[in-house]
């Protein structure tokens, strides 16, 4: 099942940090490595990666992104 989260703009969604409009484990994975500066996000992946929508991209969001991909009733982003 494919979890659609809250738009941020017209074009991105928040945890969606692939762009496949879709928030699911690769997106999971994503921000995980880039926590652990194994990739570094483009302004739109860390605008989209800023699911408690803080206007930082920590561990918060990890943990939050988490519970959403793990179906738990969360909303990410504003």
């Amino acid at each position: 099942m494919e979890s659609f989260a809250e738009p941020v703009t017209d074009e991105t969604v928040y945890g969606d940090l692939n762009s496949d409009k879709t928030v699911d484990l690769s997106d999971l994975t994503l921000l995980s490595l880039m926590l652990l500066k194994d990739v570094d996000f483009n302004e739109s992946q860390m605008q989209a990666a800023d699911i408690m929508y803080d206007e930082q991209v920590d561990l918060s969001d990890l943990a939050l992104l988490k519970q959403y991909v793990m179906n738990q009733d969360v909303k990410l982003g504003k």
